[in-house]
Formats: C-alpha cells, structure tokens, sequence
C-alpha cells in the first residue's frame, strides 16, 4: 500500500444507517474518526459497485414491537432523534404516530406490553374506533389497532446520515467519500486502502458494510447471516392527495407472519423529483438464495413483479379512495443472522470489529446500536444495560 494519507484512532468502514451513527457516538466519547463509504450511485441499474438500503426519503420508525429487546432499542433511538437535529440544524424525524393493525390477538398484547416498558402510552382501537379515527383506511372486520401518536412516524435516511456524519465533523471527524478495496495489519496498527488510491491508518476498524460484508474481499473472517429481498412499491399521488394525508401515521397492517401477510405503508413524502410518493413494502421478505453472485443483480433489478403486484392490490384495498398516478418499484434488502440479534463484536486476533446483521430494525434503532458498537470499541464491552454475548459473531 501506498503511504497514509489518513490517520485516526476509528475508521468506520460503511457510511449507511449504522455506520453513520457509530461513527458519531465514537466521535461524541473522544475518538478521532474517519467514516468511509461511498455515495449514492448515479443509476442503479448500470451501478456494478456496493449498494445500500437507504437511499430514500422515508423510512418507517416506531417503538412497537412484539420483541422487548427491539422496542426497547428503538425508544432510545427515538429519544435522542431531536438532540441531535439541534445540534446539526439537519432536520429528519417526522413524529407523525406509528399505528399497528392486527387480527392476532398475542401480537397486540406483546406489543403494548413492550411499549408500556419502553415508557411509550399507546390508544387501543378495535374495528369500528380504527374506522372512526382513520377513516382513509379499510382495515377490515375484526382488526385492533394500537396507536401511539408520540414517538412513532418516519425518518428521512439520508439526512439521518448526513446528521449523524455533521455530528462526526463537528467533534473534527473525517468523511472519507471512497470504496475500502483492502484492509492490511502492519506494525500494531491497520492500514485500509481506498479505491481513490489513498491510505488511511487506523488503531480500530468498525466494519458496517450491510449486506455485502462477505463480499467485499476485506472481512477477516466470512460471517453466518442470511439476506431477505424486500421490493418496495413508491406510488405516486398528486398534492391534493397528498394534503388530504398529511395526518396519516406510518401503518403496519399485520394478518400472519408468513409471507405475504404482512405489509408496513408510510405517508406521502415529497421526493427529490419533487412528486408525492406513498411507500408499501412487505415485512417478511424472500431468502437470496445465493447472495454472492445474486446481490448486486437483485438491487440493479426492479424487484419483485409478483411481489410489486401482490402489493399494489394490497394498497388499493387499505387506501381504496387514493388515486395512484403513477408507480414504480425498488429494490430494497434485510440482513438476518441466526441468533436474531445484530453482530457487534471483535473479530478474533485483531482491533477490527463488526456492526452487522440489521435484522429489518435498523432505520427506527441505528442510532441506539451505533452506541452500543462505540462503546464495544472504546471500552471492550457494550453498554451495562445489555450482554456482549447476545452479540457474539456467528462464522459460516
């Protein structure tokens, strides 16, 4: 390699969601930092490089969970959303109410019981009170609904990133705009190559590389964790529509845990082509079966058509007064590791760690896991609060 031209205690290699914010909490507990990563692709179905999941405008947030340990995430993540749009002057968080709807009565009870721990009220609907409160929407006879109009709502992921790389420059961080191509020990500390021909050295490297981490030829050592394909349907809507939503919460509409049960739906959001997008994308997505040669063709592809189909019927039937004026698709994927925890770990013999395996959860908890992967880093465990063994690497 050639000489450094970079130095810092942290590299963070992966400018996405988690990147992003362990990069900022490293930054916040006195680390000097660089977080590495490249930009948005141009076009995506021409791009041959890495590809993220949040290039978007919105993303679903919310405290309710029917897991404990997920809501719990999320309340704290939440709870730091307005601190730091204060201290960045980036605005992202858009506390419109997160509303879950349901037939399955232990999904409800696990939920609220989870949101009531995490400190979040939330308003009980059954059928005809869901249709009174909502009525834009057609949920169906037999449907309860839990409501919590405080915290849940949606995230703008890239200005997400933005604020939490602001953050990382403010405490005199480095954004490095650049692909890692090599990561090489050398003499105690660790050198990590760019694809801009530049060095940077390194005491620690926090690996945050999403659904490529096994495919960028720089992990130490290949990690067990499985990729779900989860196509996503923008709809577009004029600005009357628009206007008559603005209210409208980010909805989880849930029959059953298989596929093809479940939807999430977000608000209209103006895009940067300047149209009114509404978002409906399934929960439970399709196993890659083959990752290393079908990830980047599937994010160059236009998703799912049967998949795209399945949920255009599924927002006519929620939403059967919007008039959709158009429509497109975009593909979109989920990391899943078998212990259904995120991996935040130590590689063996070497400074280089892991902030991996989202599970679905990462846009409503990135900022909470970015803390706990800083102090994993800095002070060789993770937060008291949680247990380093519930995110120990699992190896292919």
């Amino acid at each position: 390699m050639a000489e450094p031209v970079h130095t810092c205690d942290v590299a963070v290699v992966g400018r996405g969601l988690l990147g992003s914010a362990a990069a900022r909490h490293l930054a916040d507990l006195g680390a000097d930092v660089a977080v590495i990563g490249p930009g948005e692709p141009a076009e995506l179905a021409s791009h041959n490089g890495v590809f993220g999941s949040h290039y978007d405008e919105s993303r679903i947030t919310r405290v309710l969970d029917r897991d404990p340990y997920f809501a719990r995430i999320a309340a704290a993540s939440l709870g730091r959303h307005r601190e730091l749009e204060e201290r960045t002057g980036i605005e992202f968080y858009c506390p419109v109410g997160h509303l879950s709807v349901s037939g399955m009565g232990d999904y409800l009870d696990e939920m609220l019981a989870n949101a009531t721990a995490a400190g979040v009220d939330c308003d009980v609907l059954d059928d005809v009170a869901l249709a009174q409160r909502f009525p834009q929407f057609r949920f169906g006879h037999g449907m309860t609904g839990a409501f919590d109009a405080r915290v849940g709502g949606h995230i703008n992921p890239r200005r997400f990133i933005a604020a939490q790389c602001e953050a990382v420059r403010l405490q005199g961080g480095q954004q490095i705009d650049a692909v890692v191509t090599a990561i090489e020990p050398e003499s105690g500390r660790i050198l990590i190559g760019l694809s801009d021909a530049t060095v940077v050295k390194a005491d620690q490297v926090l690996l945050a590389t999403g659904a490529f981490a096994n495919h960028l030829m720089i992990i130490p050592k290949e990690i067990d964790f499985a990729v779900q394909e989860h196509p996503v349907v923008f709809a577009e809507v004029d600005d009357g529509v628009a206007a008559d939503l603005a209210d409208m919460p980010s909805v989880i509409c849930k029959r059953g845990d298989e596929i093809g049960e479940s939807v999430y739906l977000l608000p209209p959001v103006r895009y940067p082509d300047g149209r009114n997008y509404l978002k409906i994308g399934q929960s439970v997505g399709s196993l890659m079966t083959d990752p290393a040669t079908m990830l980047t063709r599937w994010f160059q592809s236009g998703g799912d058509a049967a998949i795209a189909a399945w949920l255009h019927e599924e927002l006519a039937m929620l939403l059967p007064d919007v008039e959709v004026r158009s429509s497109h698709v975009v593909p979109c994927a989920v990391t899943k590791s078998p212990t259904g925890r995120q991996f935040i770990d130590r590689f063996p013999d070497s400074e280089i760690y892991a902030l991996l395996a989202d599970d679905g959860h990462v846009a409503k908890s990135a900022d909470e896991l970015g803390r706990i992967a800083a102090h994993r880093m800095l002070y060789g465990t993770v937060p008291t609060e949680y247990a380093d063994e519930d995110y120990r690497l699992v190896y292919r």
